[in-house]
């Protein structure tokens, strides 16, 4: 997802037209005493937008009462939202249908936990800027950001392992 953001305001120079100014609502307002307010602020922005996608495809379930079905407006309906929010240009429409594809997919083969981590992470892209270098004045809210990131998907690779240890002492012995 994050991916397709960037490739369309990218891809605009690789088809010969001006880029546009990336819209990063986050860069606004940036420093460690505003970093609590702005993460929580993204964590509800990702369970609002995957209970309001996993609600619009149980609405489309019920409607046309086959669930793969369901699917295709669900689809439609996010590809028209992002495409309004974001004022996509006509040739990167693609790209946000992908966008909205990557989102309907992980809603539908991984469920709702998986699509509000993935929008989670997505937002955090956008309101917290990535830097490789870490002496930058705005470095401290990504290396947090990151931080979480990393323990969060450590803490869901462990607990998905169901108590069994993470090792095997084989490993060394062979």
């Amino acid at each position: 997802m994050i991916l397709c953001t960037l490739i369309s305001f990218i891809g605009l120079r690789w088809i010969g037209r001006p880029p546009e100014l990336a819209i990063n609502p986050g860069s606004e307002e940036i420093g460690a005493h505003l970093f609590f307010a702005k993460f929580a602020s993204q964590i509800t922005a990702g369970l609002f937008l995957a209970f309001f996608a996993f609600f619009m495809l149980l609405l489309f379930v019920v409607i046309l009462r086959r669930e793969r079905l369901a699917l295709i407006p669900l689809w439609l309906l996010i590809l028209a939202l992002s495409a309004l929010i974001t004022q996509a240009n006509v040739m990167m429409v693609p790209l946000v249908a992908l966008d909205a594809f990557i989102l309907v997919f992980v809603l539908y083969r991984y469920g709702l936990l998986a699509l509000a981590f993935a929008l989670f992470v997505s937002h955090l892209w956008v309101f917290f800027p990535v830097t490789s270098d870490f002496t930058a004045w705005y470095a401290t809210d990504f290396t947090i950001s990151l931080v979480i990131c990393i323990a969060l998907a450590g803490y869901g690779f462990y607990t998905s392992l169901g108590g069994q240890p993470v090792f095997k002492g084989g490993l060394l012995q062979e």
